[in-house]
Formats: C-alpha cells, structure tokens, sequence
C-alpha cells in the first residue's frame, strides 16, 4: 500500500512539475512532537512527510519542534526534544532532506506563553542547534513573530541566515497607542497581516536574505490579516491582500 500512495505522489509531483509550479518545501508536523501522548503519532506523520517530500522531488519539510511540559519554562523542554528529534534528524539526514522548524509560538497573543512551540525565540534557537547532532537542522524563519516579540528581524537574519531553511513571508503590525497605553497582552496590540501592511522592511529583509545565502521562496502567508479576509459575501479581500504581498515582494527577488 505505501508503494501505491508513494506512486501516487510521484505522479501528483511531475503533474504539478509540468504546470510549471515549484513546491519549496511540505509541512507535515504541527502538533505537539513532545508530548508523550502525541509523540509516536508524531513520529509517524513525520516519516510520512519525509517519503512524500522524496516522491515529489522537495528537499525539505517543516512543522513544529513542540514542548513538554508546557507549562513549564522552554529550556525545560529540551531534554524531551533531544529524545525526540535526535533520531528524527538522522532519518531526515539519510533521506536527504532538511527539516526546518517554523518559530510560531502558538501561545496567546502571538507570545510564548501557553504555547506549544518551545524553540519560539533566538535564545531557545541557540541551544536547538548546539548539539553536533543537529546540523541539518533549520527555520522556517517569519518575520511577523520576531516583531510580536519586539525583535528586529533583519538582525535577526544576519545572526541566523545559515539556518534558515524556508521563510514564510508575513508582517506584522505594532498598534503603540494601544500597547503604550494597555501593554503587549492587551487584544489587538499586535497584529499579522499580509506583507506590505505592516511594520517589516521588506527590501532589508530580502537583501539581507541574499546576503545569507538563502535559496530557496518567499512564502506569503496571509489568512491571518483581520482585515484582507475572506468573509461571507466578500471573498475578494484575502485576494487583494496576496496582491498587495506579492506588489511589495515582487521587485526585491530575480523571479527564478
């Protein structure tokens, strides 16, 4: 049977291939990895996510790294996460492909509190790539959860270029007479938007991109603009945000 699908896969990649369309990397794992009760369901979504990746000619795959336990501080969670990813990353590693973690905090109001994603800030990056076993591990890098933690993304990128992997091409908004008055928690401080709408310096970021040596797409991620939405009886605003995104976007990359 997964000869069958993994063919299936394979048909699906040249179709896609032939219409001239590039997929730059599948994500796959979005749950809680370290949770013990999740954790060999994850194992197996994982793997299944690599063997299609292989069938469709995609040299990369992204998700969550998880946290356990979650209420505790995210350096507690590395003990769980060397447990889980060490063997992940080899089997990744053999296939030859490259597992890149999306940074998303999943906490409330865009913060690492209540989260389920432990490696969700810089200092938690350092220690996911100190063992020697994690070389081929990277970021699916967005710049609109640095800016919810107030972290100034083209820096960022020039500490963090070589890991990262994939980039999901989001901004965010910083609302200052709102988070001056009520602080970084309060409902509607921050929010994600398509590019171009918010506070990200998108010529900074792309040159500094190239100046990593990234190679790979930008990604625009949009449904969470409160404003470029699609809502019942007008489906055409997500629409005219991508077009924003990719008018902001376009002039910066070659096109390849």
């Amino acid at each position: 049977m997964r000869i069958l699908i993994l063919s299936g896969w394979r048909r699906s990649g040249r179709v896609v291939r032939g219409a001239g369309v590039r997929i730059s990397c599948i994500g796959g794992f979005y749950g809680n990895n370290l949770d013990p009760s999740q954790s060999d369901e994850s194992e197996q979504i994982i793997r299944g996510t690599i063997r299609i990746a292989q069938a469709l000619g995609v040299d990369r795959v992204a998700g969550f790294v998880g946290r356990w336990p979650v209420d505790g501080p995210l350096e507690d969670s590395m003990p769980a996460y060397e447990a889980f990813w060490k063997p992940m990353a080899a089997v990744a590693r053999d296939a030859g492909i490259r597992i890149a973690f999306e940074h998303c905090p999943m906490g409330l109001h865009h913060l690492p509190p209540g989260g389920i994603n432990a490696v969700c800030t810089p200092a938690m990056w350092d220690r996911m790539f100190a063992p020697a076993w994690a070389d081929g591990l990277g970021i699916e890098w967005d710049a609109s959860h640095l800016i919810c933690q107030r972290i100034d993304p083209v820096l960022n990128i020039h500490h963090y270029g070589d890991r990262i992997v994939h980039v999901h091409a989001k901004d965010a908004m910083v609302y200052r007479h709102i988070m001056d008055r009520y602080g970084i928690y309060h409902p509607g401080a921050i929010e994600h938007c398509f590019p171009g709408l918010g506070d990200a310096d998108w010529p900074a970021i792309v040159k500094a991109l190239y100046r990593a040596g990234y190679d790979s797409d930008l990604n625009i991620e949009g449904w969470h603009d409160a404003v470029y939405c699609n809502r019942e009886g007008d489906l055409r605003l997500e629409d005219t945000g991508l077009l924003v995104a990719h008018k902001t976007l376009a002039p910066l990359v070659d096109g390849k």
